[in-house]
């Protein structure tokens, strides 16, 4: 495994690992690229990874995100960032090209999906294939009139302040959704996630102001601009299970509106895309069912030649 930092063409940072994991029988497959969602960071495909049976893998910190939020001395950047689609699919094929690759599958969960998907229809020379895991075909946009005014959204999609102290942060979590497949490996994989204070606090790494500014260019961002256009293969994966931050009024009307909007965009997608649904699946399913993700993965490897 290599880390390095990569510094884009704007003056940001993403923070790359490159795992060559060795098997025979796939080691002529193309280089999978993943893709973290909102506010994570790349360790939380680890589960997925550790459940692969070989290829090349690529993982992100997303600029803003983990380790590219901070300098190589752990302090914050402390810089305004670009969170345009434009500018996050021009970091992965900055990355490529950091890593010498030609062409790559690209994997993105929630708003990884998003870049992923952007991604193929921006660069479709360097992208061969790419996997959306619940999210991409749809964003915040496809709310506003459903469930609210462009600000009521954004605020019912306003990640709670954390500030809990780190023992309370993990119960909560362990006994949420992932309570069934809780264990060491997916506490691994979720704190980088997290910073805590000398007071023993826990707060998101990417921080609320970057964490909205990142939600304010998905507004902008419309994927029915690019569904049209990708000529490559495209896996959708949709998962039938949903959690959204806000009070339980909103949290219901937004639910709903999420399910119309991503019944339209599944309504009349064209050949290239290829959809599965997961019934049960959460929508953290690399957490839930990393070894499906993974079949996943390398079935679109099997399939996807150079």
């Amino acid at each position: 495994m290599c880390r390095m930092r990569v510094q884009t063409s704007d003056g940001a940072v993403v923070v790359v690992e490159d795992f060559t994991l060795t098997s025979a029988a796939v080691e002529q497959h193309l280089p999978i690229v993943l893709l973290h969602g909102l506010s994570q960071q790349r360790h939380y495909w680890g589960p997925v990874i550790h459940r692969m049976r070989g290829g090349r893998i690529i993982t992100l910190d997303q600029r803003g995100h983990g380790d590219a939020s901070v300098t190589d001395d752990g302090i914050d950047i402390g810089v305004e960032l670009d969170f345009s689609m434009d500018r996050l699919a021009a970091d992965v094929v900055e990355v490529l090209d950091a890593l010498d690759i030609t062409q790559a599958i690209v994997v993105g969960h929630s708003w990884g999906a998003s870049v992923a998907l952007h991604a193929a229809a921006a660069h479709p020379a360097r992208i061969r294939a790419c996997a959306l895991i619940d999210g991409g075909l749809f964003g915040p946009r496809h709310l506003v009139g459903r469930a609210g005014t462009h600000d009521e959204v954004r605020e019912a999609l306003r990640p709670p302040p954390l500030g809990m102290m780190q023992p309370v942060l993990w119960e909560a979590i362990s006994s949420g959704d992932l309570s069934p497949y809780w264990g060491l490996e997916l506490q691994d994989a979720l704190e980088p996630t997290f910073r805590t204070d000398e007071a023993g606090r826990t707060y998101s790494r990417l921080g609320m102001e970057r964490h909205m500014s990142v939600l304010d260019a998905l507004f902008d961002y419309d994927s029915g601009d690019d569904i049209p256009v990708v000529a490559c293969p495209v896996w959708v994966v949709v998962c039938d299970t949903r959690v959204i931050a806000g009070d339980d009024e909103n949290e219901d009307r937004t639910s709903r509106a999420w399910e119309i909007a991503r019944d339209e965009a599944l309504a009349d997608l064209p050949a290239p895309f290829f959809v599965q649904r997961w019934h049960r699946a959460l929508h953290d399913v690399p957490l839930q069912w990393p070894a499906l993700v993974a079949g996943l993965l390398e079935t679109i490897a099997e399939r996807t030649r150079a």
